[in-house]
């Protein structure tokens, strides 16, 4: 009996902790909040981030383009020679071929 509760003690000392480390360590790292899944996060936050910031330039940029043809009418009479073919009264258009 002796031998069987040393063994017994042995196992509860030794054992028991390094399995409760061993858990406790896949927990930290694999568990639902663990350090693998913040690591994730963190990545789709920066590339969200970043998404964010590339939206942010181009409302700018279209901000800035909206506000010049507001305030400049040869601006819409610029736009509407190259987009639409129109030009004013007693103008010349010239088209060329797309150059390859």
């Amino acid at each position: 009996m002796d031998a069987q509760a040393a063994l017994l003690r042995r196992l509860l000392w030794n054992v028991v902790p390094a399995v409760a480390v061993i858990v406790s360590t896949w927990v930290a790292l694999a568990g639902e909040e663990g350090l693998l899944r913040r690591h994730e996060v963190k990545q789709r936050l920066l590339v969200t981030e970043a998404r964010a910031a590339e939206l942010e330039a181009g409302n700018a940029l279209l901000r800035r383009r909206i506000r010049a043809l507001r305030e400049d009418p040869r601006l819409i009479r610029r736009e509407a020679a190259t987009r639409l073919l129109l030009a004013e009264p007693g103008s010349t258009i010239y088209r060329l071929p797309p150059s390859e």
